[in-house]
């Protein structure tokens, strides 16, 4: 069977093209159908994950053309060898978590130091909420500033660990996973995280604690 045609650029319109009326699969099933030589799951699985695997990437590294070639080498290696591949769980942290680890390959290839890589984490995905008024607006704006500098001040992994949880809606376990936490490890790193967070807030800890604790 010929290898399916990727196309990045088109994977968020197509995404968002979805009929609602689209069957739902659940990962493993999804997956298995994926390993049986389904172009149909594979394409799904493409175009439901490239746009946040896209978002992710940039996180690590600030070169689009590296986070592209490493998305689409990634899908054509787990198609080339999705006969060979164990069963999966969650597709998302396992394609998170392979990217991650592609990603920082090439990075350290090109010597292009990773541990400057900076997360700029935008803080609409954490924060949403409605401003029924001007002065609402304002305030909510002036929070929604405060907190992204707030996020700015965060080290690599605790953005990073941010990003995971609130954005990519991973558990506990999946983070740990992909960034070689321990159970233990993963929530003493997000616990820090949420801290500072909420000392650097300081008179408007409510917004922070609603949003990011809910």
């Amino acid at each position: 069977m010929h290898r399916p045609k990727l196309t990045t650029e088109d994977a968020k319109s197509q995404h968002a093209s979805k009929s609602v009326g689209e069957p739902k699969y659940e990962d493993s099933q999804l997956w298995k159908e994926f390993q049986s030589g389904s172009e149909a799951a594979f394409a799904q699985i493409y175009r439901d994950n490239v746009p946040l695997l896209y978002n992710y990437g940039l996180k690590l590294v600030k070169d689009k053309n590296l986070v592209k070639d490493c998305i689409q080498n990634l899908f054509i290696e787990i198609w080339d060898t999705k006969h060979r591949l164990g069963n999966v769980k969650s597709i998302k942290s396992y394609l998170i978590k392979s990217l991650r680890r592609k990603v920082i390959s090439e990075t350290v290839r090109g010597r292009k130091l990773y541990d400057n890589a900076k997360f700029t984490i935008a803080s609409e995905p954490i924060v949403q909420a409605k401003a029924h008024s001007l002065a609402e607006k304002q305030e909510f704006d002036l929070q929604k500033q405060h907190l992204k500098e707030a996020v700015k001040k965060l080290t690599d992994r605790q953005r990073e660990i941010i990003y995971l949880k609130y954005y990519a809606l991973l558990s506990y376990a999946e983070i740990g996973e992909i960034m070689s936490l321990s159970n233990k490890g993963t929530y003493k790193l997000m616990g820090r995280a949420i801290h500072f967070l909420r000392k650097y807030m300081g008179a408007i800890p409510s917004l922070l604690v609603s949003v990011l604790l809910n």
